[in-house]
């Protein structure tokens, strides 16, 4: 009803909506095509129109992960059909131990390995596979950031007293996915993501020290891979100050 609301309220003919497995049905992606709007949606691994036996005829690398990717044309619109090769491995080794286990049979291991480690996605958008991927992930980014939000920040627990300190901390809030996203699009601007994350960038960036004893200050040494981020970022490290 949300998504009934949110299509009728907005134009949405200029824009790409992202959806994930739970919103996935031909009805939908027939709708958002009648209202010209595109469309990046992840399949439920059961849904008809998904080829399994379609050839992979490209990879790339994606947070240090090999994946697999092929592309073909549907009366719904443009299969991605991608193959990530760790998650096919650990979907295979415990398909395999449950049928060790007896809850499981050969046969039905024989009959899901089509399906170990793929991950389909149908789109109106005709675009290289790569691309395609990164685009459904980033949207995986929006969440991660609301979930450090609430987790690594507990954003999501304000106890306060009066509305000055309520907009205080959604000030703060604010600023903090801003600093998020502009990190992610430095990033993007340097070919950098999807291979490292903001996440992994600014643990990589906060592993030198200045070490203050006394009226001696000195640096410690700048591991070989900050400084090569930092380098091709084409930004100055600046150390966090140790205090003793």
């Amino acid at each position: 009803k949300s998504f009934d609301f949110l299509m009728d309220q907005y134009d949405l003919k200029n824009a790409t909506i992202i959806a994930y497995r739970g919103l996935s049905s031909y009805e939908l992606t027939e709708r958002m095509k009648k209202r010209k709007t595109g469309f990046i949606v992840a399949l439920r691994r059961n849904m008809n129109v998904i080829d399994y036996g379609i050839p992979m005829d490209g990879n790339f690398i994606y947070h240090g992960r090999g994946i697999n990717s092929s592309r073909t044309k549907t009366e719904h619109g443009y299969l991605y059909l991608y193959e990530d090769v760790i998650m096919r491995g650990e979907e295979e080794t415990n398909y395999i131990s449950s049928v060790q286990e007896g809850s499981r049979t050969a046969d039905q291991l024989n009959d899901a390995r089509k399906r170990f480690g793929k991950i389909s996605i149908l789109s109106s958008l005709l675009r290289d596979p790569e691309e395609i991927f990164n685009l459904y992930k980033d949207r995986e980014e929006v969440e991660q950031a609301f979930d450090a939000m609430k987790n690594d920040l507990e954003n999501d627990k304000t106890y306060l007293q009066d509305a000055i300190a309520v907009r205080g901390y959604f000030f703060i809030s604010f600023l903090s996915l801003y600093v998020y996203f502009s990190i992610l699009q430095l990033l993007k601007s340097h070919g950098l993501h999807p291979k490292i994350s903001v996440k992994e960038a600014l643990l990589e960036l906060s592993k030198i020290y200045a070490i203050t004893r006394g009226a001696r200050r000195s640096l410690s040494e700048v591991p070989l891979k900050s400084a090569k981020l930092a380098e091709t970022l084409g930004i100055k490290l600046y150390p966090k100050i140790l205090r003793n």
